[in-house]
């Protein structure tokens, strides 16, 4: 085979910036720097902006807490008509109610308490009333006898140690007439004293 030979001065070069790959390489070079300075930048406003967050969920806890009244806020004196608390948590619970349930006896954001069958929208001042606007489970009145299908959970709940057990209830229409249902008594609160006899 016979070999050619080109002068140097006849050899084409390609200017830098018409080479396709090293363009692009070097355009991913500086959106990588632009991306990092722009990272640095939001991390230095970031504390601003959480602390804004931050008091607007104080404020909005506040209004909650507010809104719930004597039934769920944890600094208000009550009465045991309506609730009892649980000293080692630190919360308080509507009587009658499981402590799964308690998420779902506080407001939402409308204020609003929804029957826990999924039926109905309430406003929450609604709650142990003592008149029954959940007819389908009546959980809009644990602490009363007002609904005919409710459930009343005694206080004292028997638990394996690994919390397994079936929930102990008795018919709300069985609340405060006198007879204790529940072993510890919790179900008779208005003039009636009962015996622990759960142990």
């Amino acid at each position: 085979m016979k070999k050619t030979w080109v002068k140097r001065e006849h050899i084409y070069y390609v200017p830098f910036y018409k080479q396709k790959s090293k363009m692009l390489l070097l355009g991913i070079f500086f959106l990588g720097i632009i991306f990092f300075v722009y990272q640095a930048v939001s991390v230095s406003h970031l504390p601003i902006a959480l602390e804004g967050t931050m008091r607007d969920l104080r404020k909005k806890h506040k209004q909650i807490q507010a809104s719930l009244g004597r039934k769920q806020t944890d600094d208000s004196k009550e009465s045991d008509a309506d609730s009892y608390s649980i000293q080692d948590v630190g919360i308080k619970i509507i009587r009658g109610i499981r402590l799964f349930d308690y998420d779902s006896y506080k407001p939402n954001f409308e204020g609003k308490f929804r029957c826990l069958d999924g039926t109905l929208e309430i406003a929450f001042e609604r709650v142990n009333d003592d008149y029954c606007d959940c007819f389908g489970d009546g959980s809009d009145e644990p602490s009363t006898n007002a609904c005919n299908n409710g459930k009343f959970y005694c206080k004292y709940q028997k638990r394996h140690i690994t919390g397994r057990g079936r929930d102990v209830f008795v018919p709300s229409s069985r609340v405060n007439d006198g007879i204790c249902d529940c072993c510890d008594g919790s179900d008779e609160w208005l003039g009636t004293a009962c015996k622990n006899k759960c142990l």
